[in-house]
C-alpha cells in the first residue's frame, strides 16, 4: 500500500534545499558537492529532476508521485560524453582556478600553486 499523499517527499525536500544552498553558495557545483561530501552526480541529477518538476509541476521521477506511489521510468537513454571535465578544481586567492585533469603528482601541482600564487 502507498503512503498517503502530502506534499514533497522529504528526500526531494532535503535535495532541494541543498540545490537552494548551492546558489546562494557563489561555489561550482563540483566544489559544493565536495566540501561537503555529496555525490556530485546525484546533486546533479536531482537539481535536473527538481527543476523539470518545477516547470512540469510534476514530482521528480523516482520520488512519491500522485497518491505517494513511487514513480519509475525503465528506460534507456542515449549519452554522449563531450570534452573530459577536471578531476578536481583548486580555487586560488583573487579568483584564480586550477583544474587538474586525470592523476596527477600531489608535490608537482603543490609547487604549480606556489609558482602561480608568487607570479602574482
Amino acid at each position: 500500500m502507498c503512503p498517503s499523499p502530502g506534499g514533497p517527499s522529504k528526500r526531494a525536500a532535503y535535495w532541494q534545499d541543498l540545490v537552494d544552498q548551492w546558489s546562494r553558495s557563489g561555489q561550482t557545483q563540483a566544489s559544493f558537492c565536495r566540501e561537503r561530501g555529496i555525490s556530485y552526480g546525484s546533486f546533479i541529477w536531482w537539481k535536473r529532476q527538481l527543476a523539470s518538476a518545477s516547470v512540469g509541476n510534476a514530482a521528480p521521477r523516482g520520488s512519491r508521485g500522485r497518491g505517494g506511489c513511487t514513480t519509475k521510468t525503465n528506460s534507456f537513454v542515449e549519452v554522449q560524453l563531450g570534452p573530459a571535465r577536471a578531476s578536481y578544481e583548486v580555487v586560488l586567492a583573487r579568483g584564480r582556478v586550477l583544474r587538474i585533469y586525470g592523476p596527477f603528482d600531489s608535490e608537482s601541482v603543490s609547487q604549480l600553486i606556489t609558482a602561480v600564487e608568487a607570479a602574482c
